[in-house]
Formats: C-alpha cells, structure tokens, sequence
C-alpha cells in the first residue's frame, strides 16, 4: 500500500513540475510584445497560403515550413496581432518538453537498471528512477539558456526542434519495450519531420542511432533477447529516420530562399570549429560555468581557456562517479547527444553568430540534462536522507542558473517595455506621424554570469524599422519613424545599449521635428526605460490666435500661451507648455515643482522637446507644444503641488523678465502653474 501511495504521488509529481516550473519562471513573458526576428517572420507569412510554406521559403532565409504552419493555425485561433497568444504557445512547447523528458527518463533508467547489480544501499529502483525523471524536468526548465528563447516567439523553432527529437526517442523506447508498432511510426514520423522545424534536426535519425547503439543494443544483450521481430523493426524505422534526415540537405539546398550561398553549406575553419565546440562545451556543463569566469577575472586566463579547463575537470569528475554507480552507458548517451546535437552548428555557423545564439544550445540541453539529472539521482542514492541530498544537490546546482532566467527575464521586460507603449499610442493615433527618438536596438547587462555567451536583447534589428514593428501588432500600415539622436543620450552604469537609426545632430533633427505630430523619446538608465512625449511643432493651431497669453517674455520675444499639469497612470507629473518664438531667442526653460512647504520635488530644464529642440533653431514665429515629465520626489501629495515655469539665459543663470497680458510683472520670472485636481484625481 505504501508502495501505491508513493506511485500515485510521483504521478502528481511528474503531471505538475514541468508546469509550475515554466509558469514560476517565465509567466512574465506572456504580457511582453513582438520583437526582433518576430517582425520577419510574420511579414513573410502575409498572402501566403498553409500549403506554399511547404514549397518555398521566397523572402526568407530559412526553409522551416512546420513552425510557420503552426504560427498560421494560431493565426486562425487567436489572431494575428494575439501577443498573449503567441507566447502562450512557447510555454507550452516547453511544458510539453518538461513532460517528454520526464517520460523518457522513467524509461531510460529502467532499461538501464534491467540487468545490471544495485548495491544494497542504494535507492530501490522505482524510486531512483521517478527522481531520475523527476530531475530531468527540473533542469530542463531551469536550463539557462532558454530564457533567451521562451520570450521570443520567432525562437519557437528551437522549442520545435527539440520536441520532436524527445518525442522520437520517447516513442522508439515506448515501441521497444512495449512492441506498439503504433510508436515505431510515430518515431519514424517526429524524426523525418525534425529538419521540417529547424535545420538542426537532420540530426533526429542519428540520436536514434545513438539511442540503440549505446542503451537499447545492451538491454538486448543483457535479457538475452535474440533477432526478433521487434528488434528488427526497430532497426528499420531508425534506418528510415536516417536516410531522411540524410537526404534532407539535398532537398533544402533545392527549396528557394533568400541566401546568397543556395547550395549546402560549408565547414567552418578549424579555429572556428573549436570555438563553437568550447561554446558548447560551456552550455553542457552549465551548473559550473560560472566558476570559470570567475576563474578567468581572478588569472590571466581567457574565458574559453576557463571553459575547458573547468569544463573537462568537470566531465572527468562526473564520468568516474557514473562508472562507480555502473551508469557509464548514460553518461556515454549524454556525451555523445550533445556531441551530435551541436554539431550541425559547431561545424557551419560563424563563430561571431554563435556566440550571440545562445538559442542554439536549447537542443543540445536533452544530453546536458541527463548527465545532471543522473548526477543528482546517483549521489542521492549513496545518503541516508535521499530527499534531503536531492534538494540539496539541486538548490546547489540550479541557484545560479535560476536567478539567470529571472535576469534575463526582467532585462526582457525592461528593453521591451517601451515597445508596447510605442504600439499604445500609435493606436490612439492611428493616422498621425509619429517621431521615437532613439528606439533601442539591443540592450544588455554589463555582467555577465556565464562565459563566452553574449546575452543580450536584441528590440530592434539594423534590417528591421520601427515602423516595420508596430505593423506586426496592429496588422496596418503605421506611420512611425525613428532615428538616432545622441546629444541627449545618457549611458546607464551597468547596461550597455545601442539605439536604432540614422545619427543627427542639431540642424538635421530641427528639421526632422517639423515632420511629425507627434514626437517620442526613449531614455535609459539602469532602472525601467522611459518612453515619453516631449511633443511638437504645431502647424496652423487655429485654437491659439484666439487665446489670451499666459505670460510674455523680455517685450515679447516669447509667448508662453498655456501651462497644463496632469498626472499620469505613474503617478507623474506631466507639464504641457505651448510656446510661440516671435524673434531669435538662446535662452533655456526651467520647470521646478515644489509642495506646499515650499520643498523642491523635481526638475525639468533645458531646451524643449526633451531638450531637442532649442530656441535657437526656432523659426520666427513657431509655435510648439513642450511636453515635460517631473518624476516627483518624497511622499508628496498631488493636490499640494505647484510648478514654476520661466526662461534663464544659460550663460549666467539669469532669468528672463516674463509679464502678463495686462503687463503686470512677474515676480522673479516665475509662472506658477497649479495642479489639475480633475486630471490627477481620474
């Protein structure tokens, strides 16, 4: 009865961790928008049929007609513009893939364990084998690596990819131990239709191979299992799975695609080809990688040289406590899969495009997976207190790649916020022009937790526009530009980005501006990205002749025609200036808000349209809406502010002498602008 009890509760054990792992990791993700490779993928789905993604790959550089069949039928299901959707189906991929390795695991340890001594003081097989599987799906979802592609959804290919391999291994062992000649087909099919989802997948046939030689080929032996029926089934529908993923390159070099090289591709030189294998080898032993960086900080070692060193000591020390524990064979079968799963990459991909791929590594994690789920399972097997090793064990290994994940989830967050803000307000103007000054290109942590890998995230990229990344969530033609202005870039102390667009300076961007009605800047910094309204020139403001002057500056240079306060949904202060120059002016605007106590709680100076637009490069007679943002300081309360609004000349501070439009003079060139209780209060 105990027995029973503890089987029902694996069950649950095993129907829960991969779900509840996925969503404690990466539920964030499913409230980010498109990004990078997202607006390609979807531009070249636009008129094409479910069938033509099977016959050509025109416009795109990648023949992988299986994901964009699926991406249609979400299509279908959700629509096109479903960000929610579309992520929705990366997680689940992975929960399917959490599952899938923790049933190939319940399999894989009792095919090893038939035949072979079990020492007395180890586990009793059903139990050393549930925490086997139950390991497994634990570092699958805790992998690192795949927190750089579960918030893509241009990466679901890779999640594809890795799908269908476990779904061939599970069916091959469910047909060998179970003689279904059901999941030797479904085998066959998930592995012939691999390369369909993601080049690396040629590959499928020959982990099958893999499989046979190294764990199935002696499970025969050792039950003394002749030539029979199955055995010899199974050697087919593998043999099958072979010859299609070798003929699969042939028929890809055949299929159109946007490339400049259309034949198969070409190895890579051998100095490549051993960096991309130390790239690898660092992906593979992952728990301990962080070792070698600091290793690498603290000597004159470079951080591949770092690697290996800690890489191989590693797989040493490993490979002997398997051997000690009689489970050689399933650190051979882990070596060896990662060996062929990365070597597609390792032998054809630049060493400048993996190292920036870390997306490539999410395949090659099944064989890391086991190595280090059999680790834990093994050394729990040898205590006293197994449950306490295994959370030991794994709390030691996973913490580190666990806070990865949510880094690189939140550094996610962060790049991309200013996207759905940019899609907010295209869509509440859907017919005007709008300007993002500085929208980011790719954002990244200026530490780094892992070697060699370069992990940031790429927003935007050079062969994509702003424009091009809007359209993707409206499913329209937008009018949005965006261009590169560094006189008002700030850089962050801990991030590193790079802003999308052409480089202008002063007389480029003042003619720019005159463009749009609208303009948007994004600032950065190591907290949250900004992306805020500065406003903009107006053109034949009908509403402005007719208004009364909220203050005149030195005998009419200036026109402050209106001053607005309103709060935000943040809870910031937003001052809404409408200027008009009637003669050339350098003077700067100083905006300060103040409580009650009279107590400065922020500051906006400088030039306006976020200090873009100067007077200087006015033109007689524009007039401009200057938008400001005051991130206010302290607990203040909102209906206990007031602004002070006025002109200096920057060269010595002095203020500009405004008046009113009865020419009574302000005080000090203050205008003093009081809170709107209705705006803030909504």
């Amino acid at each position: 009865m105990y027995r029973n009890i503890v089987s029902r509760s694996f069950i649950w054990i095993h129907l829960l961790t991969s779900p509840v792992m996925v969503a404690i990791l990466y539920w964030q993700v499913l409230e980010l928008p498109f990004f990078w490779d997202d607006v390609a993928n979807f531009e070249f789905m636009q008129g094409r049929s479910l069938l033509s993604f099977w016959t050509s790959a025109s416009g795109f550089p990648y023949y992988r007609p299986l994901g964009f069949s699926i991406f249609r039928v979400w299509q279908w299901l959700f629509g096109a513009t479903n960000t929610f959707a579309f992520h929705l189906l990366n997680i689940i991929v992975m929960i399917c893939n959490g599952w899938l390795i923790t049933a190939i695991g319940l399999r894989i340890w009792a095919v090893l364990d038939n035949g072979e001594r079990v020492n007395e003081k180890q586990l009793s097989k059903p139990l050393a084998r549930n925490i086997f599987a139950w390991q497994g799906a634990i570092f699958l979802c805790s992998f690192p690596f795949a927190s750089i592609v579960i918030p893509l959804v241009a990466s679901l290919f890779h999640l594809l990819v890795s799908m269908l391999v476990l779904l061939s291994i599970l069916a091959i062992l469910n047909f060998y131990t179970s003689g279904n000649v059901i999941w030797a087909y479904l085998g066959a099919l998930c592995a012939c239709l691999a390369p369909f989802a993601h080049e690396s997948g040629i590959i499928a046939g020959y982990v099958l191979v893999v499989l046979w030689i190294v764990i199935l080929r002696e499970f025969r032996v050792q039950n003394k299992i002749d030539s029979s029926e199955i055995t010899i089934s199974t050697r087919f529908f593998i043999l099958v799975s072979v010859v299609a993923n070798t003929a699969f390159p042939v028929f890809w070099a055949s299929i159109d695609k946007m490339r400049l090289d259309t034949g198969l591709p070409t190895l890579r030189p051998m100095l490549e080809i051993w960096n991309n294998t130390i790239f690898f080898l660092a992906a593979y032993t992952f728990p301990v990688q962080p070792f070698a960086l600091f290793l690498s900080n603290q000597t004159s070692l470079s951080e591949a040289q770092s690697v290996v060193i800690v890489g191989s000591l590693c797989l040493v020390i490993i490979a002997l406590i398997f051997w000690r524990f009689d489970k050689l064979r399933l650190f051979m079968l882990s070596l060896i899969l990662v060996m062929l799963m990365s070597l597609p990459s390792i032998l054809t991909l630049p060493q400048l495009y993996v190292v920036v791929s870390p997306r490539l590594t999410v395949l090659p994690s099944i064989g890391a997976v086991l190595m280090w789920s059999g680790l834990v399972s093994l050394i729990a097997s040898r205590g006293k207190y197994h449950a306490w090793l295994v959370a030991l064990l794994s709390v030691t290994l996973l913490t580190i790649p666990i806070r990865y994940i949510n880094s690189r989830v939140e550094l996610h967050r962060r790049a991309l916020a200013p996207i759905s803000d940019i899609v907010s307000v295209v869509e509440l103007f859907p017919e005007d022009n709008h300007l993002v000054v500085n929208p980011t290109t790719w954002l990244a942590s200026a530490y780094h937790t892992y070697p060699i890998v370069h992990d940031g995230v790429v927003v935007i990229p050079e062969y994509h526009d702003p424009g091009q990344l809007v359209g993707v969530h409206t499913d329209q033609v937008v009018q949005v530009d965006g261009i590169n202005f560094p006189l008002v870039a700030v850089e962050p102390d801990h991030h590193y980005y790079d802003v999308w667009g052409e480089v202008l300076h002063w007389d480029e961007m003042a003619a720019r501006i005159r463009k749009y009605d609208h303009v948007w800047l994004i600032t950065y910094g190591d907290g949250p990205l900004e992306f805020t309204e500065v406003g903009q020139v107006l053109h034949e403001d009908l509403s402005i002749t007719d208004q009364i002057p909220l203050a005149i500056f030195d005998g009419g240079r200036l026109v402050l025609w209106s001053g607005l306060l309103t709060v935000d949904m943040r809870g910031e202060l937003l001052v809404e200036l409408v200027w008009t120059l009637n003669t050339p002016s350098d003077e700067e605007v100083f905006v300060h808000a103040f409580d009650c106590q009279g107590n400065l709680l922020g500051m906006a100076d400088g030039p306006p349209l976020g200090r873009m637009f100067p007077f200087w490069q006015w033109v007689n007679g524009d007039t401009v809406r200057d938008v400001r943002n005051i991130r206010l300081s302290g607990e203040a309360s909102i209906d206990c502010v007031k602004v002070e609004v006025g002109l200096f000349e920057p060269s010595t501070g002095n203020r500009v002498v405004a008046h009113d439009i009865d020419d009574n003079e302000y005080i000090n060139g203050v205008v003093i602008l009081d809170i709107n209780l209705d705006s803030a209060n909504h």
